[in-house]
């Protein structure tokens, strides 16, 4: 059990997919205008990555080293049409919202890469908790940077007035250079608080 949090942990902190190994960079600045955008789709990663990861791991010692990618590829491309079409089916106005970012999680670094270097080479129990470790990771970085730039740009979050009305948004933080900026200021806070700690 302790093994489990382990690496749960090492995935959302220590080994964080977007803050510490810079992956899944163009859907955290694309979708990271509305809290409610970034939900979804770090959710619909997290489950990709999950799914796929379980799937290589019980079938690890059946795949082909020499056809491994494209394995791994199909499996993945099974996972986000499923995931997109449920997406389409339930939530139909997030779909359209996102739209092609959810068919391009088909090459999104984080799912093919838990794949590669640990699902195929540790047991099913062990890759679900990476692989769910890297996805809280994943949404914990949208959901903040999201959070940033919905309120400063909308004065909401999730649709819902937060500040005051005389509050004037910035629409800078809306707009694509927004993305960038708040990407920045997180990933400079990132860098300090682990320098800190190395001092300490």
């Amino acid at each position: 059990m302790l093994r489990n949090l382990k690496i749960i942990w090492r995935g959302m902190i220590p080994e964080n997919p977007v803050f510490i190994l810079a992956l899944g960079l163009c859907s955290t600045l694309a979708v990271t205008s509305k809290v409610e955008n970034a939900f979804f789709m770090s959710v619909i990663v997290g489950l990709t990555t999950i799914v796929t990861s379980v799937i290589c791991s019980l079938l690890r010692y059946k795949i082909s080293f020499r056809f491994r990618l494209l394995s791994y590829m199909l499996i993945v491309v099974t996972a986000v049409i499923t995931a997109e079409q449920l997406l389409k089916l339930y939530y139909p106005e997030i779909a359209r919202e996102l739209g092609a970012y959810v068919s391009l999680v088909v090459t999104n670094c984080i799912v093919m890469g838990r794949m590669e270097s640990y699902a195929s080479s540790h047991t099913a129990k062990e890759s679900f908790c990476d692989a769910l470790g890297v996805s809280l990771g994943y949404m914990m970085v949208l959901l903040a940077i999201s959070t940033v730039r919905e309120v400063l740009g909308n004065g909401t979050v999730w649709n819902l007035a937060v500040m005051p009305e005389e509050f004037i948004p910035c629409r800078v933080f809306s707009s694509p250079p927004g993305a960038f900026i708040v990407f920045e200021l997180f990933l400079f806070l990132t860098n300090w608080l682990r320098s800190f700690g190395r001092k300490n």
